[in-house]
Order: structure tokens, then C-alpha cells, then sequence
């Protein structure tokens, strides 16, 4: 049932990556030891290099200055992860292949695994042997970050925003007795509360609609964890507000998106008044010059008081 409903943490990290991208930043300066600047460009790479890869998890490639990094939203400890690892890092490094002095050329990808759960067997790393024919043997290492190491301090100060959806994982096998404790409900309320009280300071100072998102998000994850526990999966939705019907940045695309055609709609309508006042005034030679000047369009709006 996990295995099925994981895509659940999939499409949370798929919203974030798509809404949110400047977001994956702090993580590759995490994990890469990289100093991004929050303002940095970011782009996904091209629809036609993402077909090369299969979407078995929920992946993620972006692509900040020269550099291509490609990261991996996994749920639970994989030991074959490595393998599709390096198999989607080459075909993104085939996808990108360039001829230098009459020499193909292909570069890897920077990568990572972005665990939600980990144990003490998790590596920091993952890592497999590649041999070639002539004896040559390389090393193909891929940086691990686990989501649930990161106290709520650590996740604010190093900006690691992306983990906070999936913070009430770490308390999972003890809900049963969260939800039995009133001490231990509290405490567990209480942790919730501090991140979504510290969103909405972040909210005030800066992109409202991200720390929104964020708050819809973390509900989302918990909506699915506390399936099982009512009376805590209650307290938890007090806490943040209500239920997740659609992210706020869903309602501000959508009204700037009517905003945008309603002035259209109202653009083609004074356009159309003016036509028909040239026309009745005899002045149809006005309509091409001002078809093709604003100036002059805006000129003629301020005569007729359109």
C-alpha cells in the first residue's frame, strides 16, 4: 500500500520543482557544497531531454549556469536506486553529448538521492564500479541528503524548505502513541506549529504565495500519514488551517490569468470603438496608422475619451 501511495511524496516534490524551482537552490548548495545565490536563473531541462529518462521516481533536473543537476525524490532506502542512478545520468549525459576536436565528449550530471526516510544504514553516499574492456575501473559516487537529519532551526536557517512537507515522517511509527499521550500531542502540535508560524514571519517579509504553498503542501503529506489517526490528523489540520483543496498560487495564476484576459477583452473593445468612430467620422486612413502606432492609438483614445 506505501509502495502505491508513495506518489504522494512524489507529486509533492514534482509541485515544488515545477512552482517553486529557485527552491531545489539551498538543497544543491547543501548537498554540492555550492553558494547559489536564492536569485540565481533556474531552468528545467528541455521537455525533449527529460523523455530520455524513465520516471520512476519522482526526478528532478535542472539546469543553474553551465551546470546540470539532476536529483532523485526516493521514499525508502533502494539498493538498486544506484543502478537507475547511473543509467538516467547517462542517458542525460547522451542526450547532451558534444564533439570537441573531432571527439564525441559527454558529461555527467552533478546528482543526488534526496531521501525522505533514512536509518543507520543509510550512506552518505551511493556508489557502484564501472569496468571497462581494457581494465579501466571508475568510481561513479552519488551524494546522498536525508530530509529527516535537519532539526526546524537547521531547515530555516539553511533554507532547506523543501524538507518541511516532509517533517512529520520522522515521528510515523509513533503516532499510535502521539495520539494516545496528551503530553506527547502537544509536544508533537507544538512542532507543527512553530514551522507554520515561522512560514508565515518568512510570508511577511517575502513571496507570500511560496510559504502558502509550502503550508498546502505539508497538509497534503500529513493528510496521507494521519490517515489512520483522526483525532491527531484533527488537531494537525487546526494547526494549519484547514483542508487542502488547492494550492493559493493555484488562485492567484488563475486570477491574474482572468485578469489578463479580461484586459484583452477590454483592449479589443476600445480598439473596436475606435474603428468604428474613424469610420463614421471618414477618417479610415487613421485606422492603419493607428493599427500600427500606439502612440498615436493612445493619442486617439484621449480625443475620443475611449
Amino acid at each position: 500500500m506505501e509502495e502505491i501511495n508513495s506518489t504522494i511524496y512524489d507529486d509533492v516534490f514534482r509541485t515544488i520543482q515545477e512552482r517553486h524551482p529557485k527552491l531545489l537552490i539551498p538543497l544543491i548548495n547543501e548537498v554540492f557544497h555550492t553558494e547559489y545565490a536564492d536569485y540565481e536563473p533556474v531552468t528545467r531541462l528541455p521537455e525533449e531531454y527529460q523523455k530520455v529518462v524513465s520516471k520512476v521516481v519522482a526526478d528532478g533536473c535542472i539546469v543553474i549556469g553551465n551546470h546540470i543537476y539532476h536529483m532523485e525524490c526516493q521514499s525508502t532506502k533502494d539498493s538498486g536506486m544506484v543502478l537507475r542512478m547511473v543509467e538516467y545520468d547517462f542517458m542525460i549525459a547522451l542526450s547532451q553529448a558534444e564533439i570537441w576536436k573531432g571527439t564525441y565528449q559527454i558529461r555527467f550530471p552533478h546528482s543526488c538521492i534526496f531521501y525522505l526516510r533514512h536509518n543507520k544504514n543509510t550512506p552518505d553516499e551511493e556508489e557502484l564500479e564501472i569496468i571497462f574492456s581494457d581494465g579501466q575501473t571508475i568510481k561513479y559516487k552519488v551524494p546522498v541528503i536525508k530530509a529527516q537529519k535537519y532539526s526546524i532551526e537547521e531547515l530555516f536557517e539553511k533554507k532547506l524548505y523543501i524538507c518541511l512537507p516532509y517533517y512529520i515522517m520522522r515521528y510515523e511509527k509513533e503516532f499510535y502513541r502521539i495520539s494516545h499521550n496528551p503530553e506527547l500531542t502537544n509536544q508533537f502540535v507544538k512542532e507543527i506549529k512553530e514551522i507554520v508560524m515561522q512560514l508565515w514571519k518568512e510570508a511577511e517579509q517575502e513571496e507570500t504565495g511560496l510559504y502558502q504553498d509550502l503550508i498546502r503542501l505539508i497538509q497534503k503529506v500529513a493528510d496521507y500519514q494521519l490517515r489512520n489517526e483522526s483525532d491527531l490528523k484533527e488537531r494537525m489540520g487546526k494547526v494549519m488551517g484547514g483542508k487542502v483543496l488547492e494550492l493559493p498560487s493555484d488562485k492567484l495564476r488563475e486570477a491574474k490569468s482572468q485578469g489578463i484576459k479580461q484586459g484583452i477583452s477590454q483592449g479589443e473593445a476600445r480598439v473596436n470603438r475606435l474603428i468604428l468612430i474613424l469610420q463614421e467620422q471618414g477618417r479610415t486612413e487613421e485606422i492603419i496608422h493607428a493599427a500600427s502606432d500606439q502612440e498615436y492609438q493612445k493619442k486617439l483614445f484621449e480625443e475620443f475619451g475611449i
